[in-house]
């Protein structure tokens, strides 16, 4: 495998979770993402120049390099998502087609915005939850992880709110876009159970917000177990 994709350990990096954008992001978002950051922690635009800060800037750089390229972004989402198969905990990578959202995933993605025609309210009276997530017997006995992806926003990289004719965010200071949540499904969790999430205490970082304020999941196991003997 490329070293460029490894740590100096072999093990393939998440450059996904680095930029923090989703697995389907366009190039305009991954720029976003990447300017964003590197005015955060590049030592010449921050100020600090701890070894910390610096392998941070080289990891953003080399996943900039990799997502921006479609050859080479292509052979590493594929590398990458076949070596996601459970953590050193035990606990199974689950695939995206296992995550079934109660308002459309185009929407959400694309538009990076919740249906005004739809309020969360109504969603949950409907389909009981925001997300229904789909594990498997052994899943659900051993634990499993799933990444969401939800609207939220962003500090605007180019003024930081402090230009109200900015024309990249329009004067607001912040910019929509797409973040992952990490969701991790706890062992012998049962059959219909429910997850609840205050979004308002969970924050991919310090420069970006949920646009939700709750987020309330179901856990459904299908297949059956196979008896013990």
């Amino acid at each position: 495998m490329s070293s460029t994709y490894c740590d100096d350990k072999g093990n393939i990096i998440d450059f996904y979770e680095i930029l923090n954008v989703p697995y389907k992001a366009e190039k305009e978002l991954i720029r976003s993402a990447f300017c964003n950051l590197i005015k955060i922690y590049h030592p010449d635009i921050s100020g600090k120049d701890t070894e910390e800060d610096k392998k941070k800037v080289d990891l953003i750089i080399r996943g900039y390099k990799v997502l921006i390229d479609d050859a080479l972004r292509q052979d590493y989402t594929k590398k990458l998502l076949s070596t996601r198969r459970y953590d050193s905990n035990g606990y199974f990578y689950l695939p995206k087609n296992r995550i079934k959202y109660s308002i459309s995933l185009k929407d959400l993605v694309t538009t990076r915005l919740l249906s005004k025609k739809v309020s969360r309210t109504e969603r949950i009276r409907k389909f009981g939850q925001d997300v229904e997530i789909f594990i498997t017997p052994k899943e659900s006995r051993q634990g499993a992880i799933a990444y969401i992806e939800l609207p939220s926003r962003m500090t605007c990289h180019v003024c930081y709110g402090e230009d109200r004719y900015c024309n990249v965010c329009n004067g607001v200071g912040r910019i929509p876009t797409v973040s992952r949540l990490e969701i991790k499904i706890h062992p012998d969790t049962a059959d219909g159970s429910y997850i609840d999430i205050d979004l308002m205490n969970v924050r991919p970082d310090r420069f970006t917000t949920f646009r939700m304020k709750n987020l309330r999941i179901r856990i459904t196991v299908i297949g059956k177990s196979k008896p013990m003997h």
